[in-house]
């Protein structure tokens, strides 16, 4: 199913923070150009940013963050 971060984040400054965090926390290369890429797209795109489950949950584990619950519609 496709989402997007405003499914899951009230700001893009929220998710802007998981990716920092994200980036920062990564015990690969990989993981780093993951969430710098997916700062990148939150910077362009804002709250209307495509988000899978699967991208934020990895985005959550390299950062430590609790998995944040779907907002309601």
């Amino acid at each position: 199913m496709s989402t997007r971060v405003s499914d899951w984040f009230e700001s893009a400054e929220d998710f802007a923070t998981l990716t920092r965090d994200a980036a920062r926390e990564a015990k690969s290369d990989g993981g780093k150009i993951f969430a710098e890429e997916m700062g990148a797209k939150v910077k362009e795109w804002g709250l209307s940013t495509y988000l899978s489950e699967k991208q934020l949950n990895w985005l959550c584990q390299l950062a430590d963050w609790e998995i944040p619950a779907r907002r309601p519609t």
